[in-house]
């Protein structure tokens, strides 16, 4: 593609929502050509000595990148940087690269990369695109060791002058976590998706985000200026002033409202005609709930006790997962903790436990299925969910439930650490609440029965999209089918809020659907009577929440429910939305 100083429109697929303007910065992988070299039998020790020094340094680099996204709050990065972490432990970095050293008697860099593009060949065999995305976190270290090696670490993102637009073919983990949002003000690239561990990151970031850019194809030398439009995917090469100017106003108008939705957060979470909603937050650790009280969460409607598995001594026993579900439950007092049993497998890496490809495949051992097969593991977590309940506030959630007879077990387990807990003299109390998560269109069927057995329900949007219309949300190519306002998703989502309803059960939503305050008024006219999403949206949701009555939202629902496709109900939602918020500009446009 020729350019010149003409302003030039490109379009993509939004990753992270905002507006930037800056100046280019095209980021490149430059592959060195690696030299093969034999080795005397003299030099074979010193020669593992260092490549051991190599994967040291990169394991103290990714340690440091760690460190900094903790302190900037960004947990998600941080437990993602673990995982490489523990990739960096694996065989494949350490003993077998050592062995190989010494069987072939060859340089590092030829044994390292050798071994590399053999996995790549397997990686790429399969399907999955969970599995693809694996190997770009091995291909990330890889290339810092090989860098390390070489004497020749590449540029990293810290490093780019004030301003910059970040221009890729492809951008790893941590590409972004290094990056400084002072210095970078957006990111362009040729591939990722939404779920992409570079994308989670750059979203807690905060820095616009825009992939499915043709970047190979330009020519640096001609674009001087770039706005970014990261809430509609489109992207502006060489603005006009008059074209700079409008994003500029645009950029003061979000800050002022975000300003605006900030101060007003403590208000209740209540429609104009009173009717209330409980609006709580989703969490990984403790250090989020400051935040979350912050903006007057009714409470933790989803701790994901995943982050408990994120340790380098292996699996955590009972009193670690206590103590972590104490300082949760103790700082929220009287208000509800629910705590979601482990949900492992499908893009959940479970680091410390062995499990084969199968496991760890959307449709295999995933969640609830591999707590009922590995009971062990499940016990133990009961057992400290059960005893972290102090306060009687506690709620435990079991996900991926596709059928009764699993909730059923899961009961039955539950029940038998209960007196077991008794018997030893441990004081929890007989009954806890328990709720189950619908994530597949299976349970959403037998919606009814499941809410006879249970206290609560809450609704998984992000699976249940991906398994209704049998689309993996991670895969770029099929962006554009994975369709939350499909007519199947809303169908099912009415269904199961109707059952919850007339058994008399809460029913919230907790996907990406509650943190969009597009679909506010549409869940709340389906039933559902309580939300729960990342601390950074309350303020939002809430806004939302207060710009409309349950009379309203319930019109809209009977309107969406009649329609036939997507594109209809999308468009009646953000018609409906503009009414509501038109001070919204973050997704107004």
């Amino acid at each position: 593609m020729k350019l010149n100083a003409k302003e030039v429109h490109l379009n993509g697929a939004a990753l992270c929502r905002g507006i930037a303007i800056g100046t280019p910065f095209f980021f490149t992988v430059i592959e060195d050509v690696l030299p093969e070299f034999s080795l005397s039998k003299q030099e074979i020790e010193q020669e593992v000595l260092r490549y051991a020094r190599a994967v040291n340094f990169c394991k103290k680099d990714i340690e440091k990148l760690q460190v900094q996204l903790e302190k900037e709050g960004i947990l998600e990065g941080a437990a993602i940087l673990e995982a490489h972490l523990q990739i960096m432990q694996d065989p494949l970095i350490t003993t077998e690269i050592e062995k190989e050293i010494r069987r072939t008697q060859k340089n590092s860099e030829y044994v390292f990369q050798t071994a590399i593009k053999k996995y790549e060949k397997k990686f790429n065999a399969i399907r999955d695109p969970l599995f693809r995305e694996r190997f770009k976190d091995i291909q990330d270290l890889s290339r810092r060791i090989l860098g390390y090696l070489r004497n020749s670490v590449r540029i990293i993102l810290t490093e780019v002058p004030p301003g910059s637009v970040i221009f890729a073919h492809e951008l790893t983990t941590s590409d972004v976590a290094g990056a400084c949002p002072d210095n970078i003000v957006a990111f362009i690239t040729e591939t990722g998706g939404e779920t992409s561990h570079a994308a989670i990151v750059a979203k807690a970031k905060g820095i616009p985000f825009v992939s499915n850019i043709k970047v190979d194809a330009l020519d640096p030398s001609k674009i001087q200026r770039v706005v970014v439009d990261g809430r509609t995917g489109g992207v502006i090469l060489n603005p006009t002033p008059a074209t700079e100017a409008h994003y500029l106003d645009l950029q003061k108008k979000l800050s002022f409202y975000f300003s605006a939705l900030q101060k007003a957060a403590s208000l209740a979470a209540e429609t104009i005609d009173g009717y209330r909603v409980v609006l709580s937050a989703n969490i990984d650790t403790p250090d989020e709930l400051s935040i979350s009280k912050k903006y007057g969460a009714s409470g933790v409607g989803l701790l994901r006790s995943e982050y408990a598995l994120l340790t380098r001594e292996g699996l955590p026993n009972e009193e670690t997962q206590l103590a972590l579900y104490l300082q949760v439950v103790n700082q929220m007092q009287d208000k509800h903790v629910v705590i979601r049993t482990f949900d492992v497998g499908g893009d959940k890496l479970l680091v410390n436990f062995p499990q084969d490809n199968e496991a760890q495949t959307f449709l295999g051992c995933r969640a609830i299925r591999f707590l009922l097969k590995e009971r062990e593991i499940f016990k133990t977590q009961l057992r400290a969910i059960l005893r972290s309940n102090i306060h009687g506030n506690v709620r435990v959630l079991f996900p991926m439930i596709s059928a009764l007879s699993e909730l059923e077990e899961a009961k039955v387990i539950m029940n038998e650490v209960t007196e077991e807990l008794h018997e030893q003299g441990i004081e929890i109390p007989y009954s806890i609440p328990i709720g189950c998560m619908i994530e597949v269109p299976s349970a959403a069927i037998i919606a009814d029965l499941l809410a006879q057995q249970c206290d609560f329900l809450s609704i998984g949007t992000n699976d249940l999209v991906q398994y209704s219309m049998a689309v993996d949300r991670g895969n770029q190519h099929l962006h554009g089918m994975y369709a939350q306002t499909d007519p199947s998703v809303i169908r099912l989502i009415k269904l199961i809020a109707t059952e919850a309803n007339h058994y008399g059960i809460p029913v919230s939503v907790c996907g990406e659907v509650a943190a969009d305050p597009r679909f506010t008024p549409l869940l709340l006219g389906l039933g559902i009577h309580e939300l729960s999403v990342s601390s950074r949206h309350i303020p939002m949701i809430k806004h939302a929440i207060r710009s409309t009555s349950i009379v309203a939202a319930s019109l809209l629902a009977e309107k969406v429910l009649s329609l036939s496709t997507a594109q209809e109900i999308m468009e009646l939602l953000m018609k409906e939305y503009q009414k509501s918020a038109p001070s919204d500009c973050f997704y107004n446009c």
